[in-house]
């Protein structure tokens, strides 16, 4: 009988202790939820700590990845993508994104300078040699694809 009651009350302190608690206290690592709404409505809003802390937590994945292909969707990089796949173009906007928050403030918002770079032909995700279709051919067929050299480097 003591046994009962003892796991009756476990059970009942377990699922009151539970209950609303997530609300109270958000889970360590996951993004702020009313910046994932931001950025969400606004990709424009991602920042370079949503990059960096992206790792920490599921939600903060998602964020970002959402952020790169809403990014790819831009109508700055519909001729991109007709020509490379939503995919590349995508992949290509988060290596920039990673790039141009090199040295910046994790507050620094890098989505703007990361899309004009994918347009002009900076920070461009390759075919892989050996899958379908090799590099080089892709770049004979589509010059403009082609890596750009970086000024300074």
């Amino acid at each position: 009988m003591r046994k009962r009651l003892a796991i009756a009350i476990a059970a009942v302190c377990a699922v009151a202790a539970g209950c609303g608690g997530e609300a109270e206290h958000p889970v360590s690592g996951a993004p702020d939820p009313q910046h994932a709404r931001e950025v969400a409505g606004d990709p424009y809003t991602v920042t370079c700590g949503d990059l960096a802390n992206q790792h920490q937590h599921p939600d903060g994945e998602k964020l970002v990845i959402g952020a790169e292909f809403s990014l790819a969707r831009e109508p700055v990089l519909r001729r991109r993508v007709a020509r490379m796949t939503e995919n590349r173009v995508g992949r290509s906007v988060y290596w920039a994104l990673t790039e141009t928050c090199k040295g910046q403030a994790p507050s620094f918002t890098p989505a703007r300078l990361a899309v004009e770079a994918v347009h002009q032909g900076r920070y461009l995700v390759q075919p892989r040699s050996g899958s379908w279709s090799s590099a080089e051919r892709w770049w004979k067929e589509h010059p403009e694809d082609r890596p750009k050299p970086r000024h300074g480097s």
